[in-house]
């Protein structure tokens, strides 16, 4: 257990120590983020295969930090790891002595604690919680250099989005929690059959697979992850190609044992995922940036790996999590690629890079083998996992439709893998860079070359990564030993054929780039209406949300206490109803006591008081009759053998009526101008609605008796045992409800300071007034 924790709080540990150590190490910071890197991946290696563990955190809630370091969660955090590790080196080299190191290294180890948490995490609600932090820490990230338009702009988009998306989760998770009453994930596994029979089963599904698309780009949330290429090269290698946008991912095969039975599952995961593959290439063939364009290649992949999850089947399980590791390496090696191009030329742009493989061979070398890979190039990890996808298609619930479908977009991915591999490196050369083109420096190039390394030999070998790392981390998420048999060659296939028909269809169309570029184009102008489109009108060039906010604030804001009375008043009415309507509440029999005719005295007494109150047009004649309406509920009390009561009333009316003559002197005269008809007609309604409220729920408290006569003795039989009190109202309000009265009193006294502050600040202005000087 101690390694398990430990892996997840080194980092947090590190981030909070790397403003300080800044200080001391300047530039040289980059080290001490690695050594934190290192020893947190030594942790994770540490943890032993199959571990689970659990600390009590909030019993009462059910929630528990539980750490389930199975296969699967265990592949998740050595990728976080271990790319992590080889992007804080990359970092030390890429990033100046003028950027802010201390926040950038702050951010990203918080980023790494909080992924950790995630893939570690056996409680969903701890889970969530880790969820959150990813999305703040990325927030931080992709707005690192806030200075700029574009950096602010990706950060508030990815933030809007995942954090929407992570509310709806939330809400499928308590549902989830809720009916099977527990938010651990084995045990939600255990109670399947429960879950699934459940008709709010569905809507739990839903609302957690919205958070997982937002978190994993996915149709049509993907408007985010283009954006945040903003961020540093380092953040995007790390976060937005091998971590955080493999968390939704995660999530849908942690999932995937507990739902896969459901009716819902396949059609909208497998769904998502095959428009997300084929709109991500699509749009990646139209960008010109190279971080974009790999951008929406990440969107395509991670739709990709989510069909294959989404298929219900032990192959597409296998498919998918092979791909997810293996996209994580070649494309965390293309990220840094263009982070080097970028580095060395000046620019990232398409049009201006051509030819550069004379004077950057090794780059060229690397990017060939990154672009290979993800085309599914053979003797290269990708043209494994590709394969492993035409087959799971084929044999899937979708069958040939999903396989044409994947084999369409591997066509274009081939394209743009072109882009990146050829046209950059080996088209004619050019001198239209800021920046004249030379290779790196070797500490940065070792990096995307270690990447490279593993690429190639899952490629020639993959049983390399067979038994160790896929095995068990489908054997996690099938529940059972998976037939799995990772090989370059399976014979003359129909996946082979489908393979090979995508890398001569994405050459031929590369040959006829500028045509089909040109078509793209023809295509993307015709579209008006598509989903950045409407982000941008609700959220940022037209803020149409913020408008629409402000409307509804200035119509209930207005500055009267009668307003804002009509609108709570309002909507506790019509809460309360709906409520008794949806629950089916009737009036039970009654049983109630003979009113005594000094009672209706009394009673009659508080409604003179009350009316004289809302007729009187002096305010002398309003506060009186307003303690005539007081005085009767403390005979009340009193009648009803509760002398502590009727005091404490007493004195309540008694020091309400002396504030407010004390008050009286500072006020304006009173003037009443006659209402308005509609201005009458709500305050009668609300009135009248509130009245009726209140008397219908005191009958049918009345009426429905439902509480247990247990709570009554409990309070009788322990109030002067447990608390030492004889009086058992005063032992509630003081020590069974202490924390009650605890927050009224806080409440109270932040008012009596607010009310002090006040007038203290009035007294200051009228003698700056009267001393003849400006008041501030």
């Amino acid at each position: 257990m101690a390694a398990a924790l430990g892996a997840i709080v080194l980092p947090f540990a590190g981030a909070v120590l790397m403003p300080l150590l800044y200080r001391l190490l300047g530039r040289r910071l980059g080290y001490a983020a690695l050594a934190v890197a290192v020893a947190t991946l030594a942790l994770v290696l540490s943890i032993p295969e199959g571990f689970s563990g659990t600390v009590n955190w909030v019993p009462q809630l059910g929630i528990a930090l539980t750490v389930q370091a199975d296969g699967w969660g265990r592949l998740l955090a050595l990728l976080i790891t271990g790319i992590g590790t080889l992007v804080m080196l990359y970092s030390i080299l890429y990033l100046g002595a003028e950027e802010d190191l201390g926040k950038f290294y702050l951010y990203i180890l918080l980023f790494m604690g909080a992924m950790l948490g995630v893939v570690l995490s056996g409680n969903l609600l701890v889970l969530y919680v880790f969820w959150e932090l990813t999305s703040v820490a990325s927030f931080l990230l992709i707005g690192f250099w806030y200075t700029e338009e574009s950096g602010v702009y990706g950060a508030v988009k990815a933030l809007l989005i995942t954090v929407s998306g992570g509310l709806a989760m939330l809400a499928g998770i308590t549902i989830l929690g809720s009916i099977a009453g527990t938010y651990e994930l084995t045990a939600l596994v255990d109670r399947r059959s429960e879950v699934l029979a459940h008709p709010l089963s569905g809507v739990a599904l839903v609302l957690i697979l919205l958070g997982a698309f937002t978190k994993s780009a996915q149709v049509p949330f993907h408007i985010w992850l283009p954006d945040a290429m903003a961020a540093p090269t380092p953040v995007s290698a790390y976060l937005h190609s091998a971590t955080m946008v493999k968390a939704g991912l995660f999530l849908v095969a942690r999932l995937w044992p507990l739902f896969s039975p459901h009716p819902y599952w396949t059609g909208l995961v497998s769904t998502v995922g095959l428009a997300t593959m084929v709109l991500g290439a699509y749009l990646a063939l139209q960008k010109t940036d190279l971080k974009a364009i790999l951008a929406m290649s990440t969107v395509s992949q991670l739709g990709l790996i989510l069909s294959l999850f989404g298929y219900g089947t032990a192959e597409g399980v296998a498919a998918g999590i092979l791909h997810l590791f293996n996209h994580s390496t070649f494309k965390g090696l293309l990220f840094m690629v263009v982070g080097i191009i970028d580095h060395m030329t000046g620019t990232r742009e398409v049009t201006r890079l051509s030819g550069l493989a004379r004077a950057m061979p090794v780059t060229a070398a690397l990017a060939a083998v990154g672009a290979g890979a993800m085309a599914g190039v053979p003797l290269l990890s990708g043209f494994v996992s590709k394969e492993l996808f035409l087959e799971a298609s084929l044999h899937g619930p979708l069958g040939a439709l999903a396989a044409a479908v994947g084999t369409g977009a591997s066509i274009l991915t081939t394209t743009y893998c072109l882009v990146l591999a050829h046209k950059i490196f080996y088209g004619p050369e050019t001198h239209d860079t800021p920046k004249h083109p030379h290779e790196a420096p070797w500490p940065m190039l070792l990096p995307p070359a270690v990447l490279a390394a593993v690429v190639v030999a899952v490629g020639v070998y993959p049983g390399l990564v067979e038994h160790g790392l896929v095995a068990p981390a489908v054997a996690a998420v099938l529940g059972e030993e998976p037939h799995l048999h990772l090989a370059l060659w399976h014979g003359f296939t129909p996946a082979l054929g489908m393979s090979a028909v995508a890398l001569v269809g994405g050459l031929v169309a590369y040959r006829r780039l500028d045509a089909l570029a040109a078509l793209l184009g023809r295509i993307a102008g015709s579209i008006r209406l598509h989903a950045n489109a409407v982000y941008d009108y609700l959220w940022w060039r037209e803020k149409a949300v913020e408008r629409w906010a402000r409307a509804i604030t200035s119509y209930q804001m207005t500055g009267f206490l009668r307003d804002y009375l009509v609108f709570i008043l309002g909507a506790a009415v019509l809460g309360i109803l709906t409520t008794a309507w949806m629950k089916g509440l009737r009036i039970g029999e009654l049983n109630l006591a003979p009113v005594e005719p000094h009672e209706w005295v009394l009673m009659g007494v508080i409604a003179a008081g009350a009316l004289t109150t809302l007729l009187a047009r002096n305010r002398l004649v309003a506060i009186a009759a307003l303690g005539i309406t007081g005085l009767p509920v403390s005979l009340y009390f009193a009648w009803m053998r509760a002398p502590d009561l009727a005091l404490t009333q007493l004195v309540v009316e008694v020091i309400t009526t002396v504030l407010f003559l004390l008050v009286f002197a500072h006020l304006p005269q009173l003037k009443v101008d006659p209402p308005t008809p509609r201005y009458r007609d709500v305050n009668v309604l609300v009135a009248v609605a509130v009245g009726a409220v209140a008397a219908l729920y005191t009958l049918l408290a009345a009426g429905l008796r439902r509480f247990p006569p247990e709570i009554a003795r409990y309070y009788l039989e322990n109030s002067y045992e447990a608390a030492g009190g004889k009086n058992v109202v005063n032992v509630i309000l003081v020590d069974f409800r202490g924390w009650d009265t605890l927050f009224e009193i806080t409440v109270l006294s932040m008012a009596g300071l607010a009310v002090y502050s006040l007038t203290r600040l009035g007294r200051s202005r009228e003698a700056e007034e009267a001393r003849g000087g400006e008041s501030w």
